[in-house]
């Protein structure tokens, strides 16, 4: 994961948990991870797992994808198209 990716993962992160009024502390208590780990992953200094993903989105109430979505739209762009792929013999 390049390092635009994780920063943009950690400030959506940062600015949802600041929205829903938890602390790093009790954010990190409510999901089950640690402090500093959570610190990290919001300045973007690690990539969290998928696992990890998953508890924060349940801390936050919300989708996986809604809160990969802003990440993900700003980073990453398809160049094919279905056609091209379905029914494709060769």
């Amino acid at each position: 994961m390049s390092s635009e990716i994780r920063q943009a993962f950690g400030r959506r992160v940062r600015e949802l948990r600041v929205e829903r009024g938890f602390s790093l502390r009790k954010f990190a208590l409510t999901i089950g991870a640690d402090k500093s780990f959570l610190v990290d992953i919001e300045y973007g200094r690690k990539s969290p797992t998928l696992d990890t993903i998953w508890r924060i989105s349940r801390g936050l109430d919300v989708t996986m994808s809604y809160l990969l979505f802003e990440v993900d739209s700003k980073y990453v762009s398809c160049d094919y198209e279905i056609e091209d792929r379905v029914g494709a013999t060769e």
